[in-house]
């Protein structure tokens, strides 16, 4: 797993991906904490680490460490109150070279809480970490599918930090994320309902014919 403390890390592989820009619009974005994706195929999301789409059928669960300010990250104004929501989604349907489809959204869930904090250990507070993130869920999960030679696709999971008192909706559909506008998803409807990212990790997966 990536380090969780490491920003610059994190920032390096969404820009060489180009994961930014592509799906985060905003270029100086600053990860606020780790994270985590696993499969039950024991598969691991790990910053554009390859899956194949049978290793990745499953979602098993989906764990956030947040990383305090002393790590070089932005201030973070978090509370056990606040309410998250959690989506993965495809950049590139039907392929990366032709994003007619895309974004596709493959899972969102709104209202996450973060559970109980739990400091990584005793002796230190640089890590808060919650696990198994759970909400209510507008999209169910649906694994990659990518089409025959069609190349990689990077399936990207975000977390957003939801302001009070807006409560996110579900899109109209999955493809474009209900827009019908080319290349439209998850920046667009964190726009449209004041969500502040967090955290992100991804991963590529093709078809076995290519």
């Amino acid at each position: 797993m990536p380090s969780v403390n490491s920003s610059d890390s994190v920032r390096n592989s969404l820009t060489e991906s180009e994961v930014i820009p592509t799906v985060i619009h905003d270029r100086a974005f600053i990860p606020k904490g780790f994270l985590a994706i696993h499969f039950d195929s024991g598969k691991e999301a790990a910053l554009g680490n390859d899956i194949r789409p049978a290793d990745s059928q499953h979602l098993l669960r989906v764990d956030f460490t947040l990383n305090l300010p002393n790590d070089g990250s932005s201030t973070v104004n978090i509370s056990k109150e606040d309410l998250f929501t959690l989506a993965m989604t495809d950049p590139d349907a039907p392929a990366r070279s032709d994003n007619k489809f895309s974004e596709i959204l493959h899972y969102l869930a709104i209202d996450v809480p973060l559970n109980t904090f739990t400091a990584e250990n005793t002796s230190s507070t640089d890590q808060l970490s919650t696990a198994d993130l759970k909400g209510k869920t507008l999209y169910h999960y649906i694994p990659p599918g990518p089409r025959p030679k069609t190349g990689k696709h990077r399936y990207v999971f975000l977390l957003f930090k939801q302001t009070p008192g807006v409560t996110p909706q579900a899109p109209k559909d999955r493809r474009n994320w209900g827009t019908g506008i080319r290349g439209v998803g998850a920046a667009e409807y964190a726009e449209k309902y004041k969500l502040e990212l967090y955290a992100v990790n991804f991963f590529y997966a093709q078809n076995d014919q290519q």
